[in-house]
C-alpha cells in the first residue's frame, strides 16, 4: 500500500479515480478524458503514485535481502 501525504482534496478525489483503475491503459484512458483543470494534475498524481509504488518495491527488496543475508551468514 503507498502512501501520499500533502494532497489537496481535489488531488485525493483524481488519485481514487487513478487507483480504481484496472490497467495502465485505463490509466492512461481517464487522464485523457480529464478536462484541462483535471489532466495536468492527474499526471502529476499518476507519476507520483508510481514513483510511492516502486519506493515500496525498493523497501521490500531491501528486507529480503536482508532476511537472505542473514539466513546465509547462519
Amino acid at each position: 500500500m503507498i502512501q501520499l501525504e500533502g494532497l489537496s482534496a481535489k488531488d485525493v478525489q483524481i488519485c481514487k479515480l487513478l487507483w480504481n483503475c484496472d490497467s495502465i491503459e485505463a490509466v492512461d484512458a481517464m487522464v485523457s478524458a480529464m478536462p484541462p483543470a483535471y489532466k495536468q494534475r492527474a499526471q502529476v498524481m499518476r507519476e507520483l503514485m508510481t514513483a510511492a509504488q516502486l519506493d515500496t518495491v525498493e523497501d521490500v527488496h531491501e528486507d529480503i535481502t536482508a532476511l537472505l543475508h542473514s539466513i546465509s551468514s547462519r
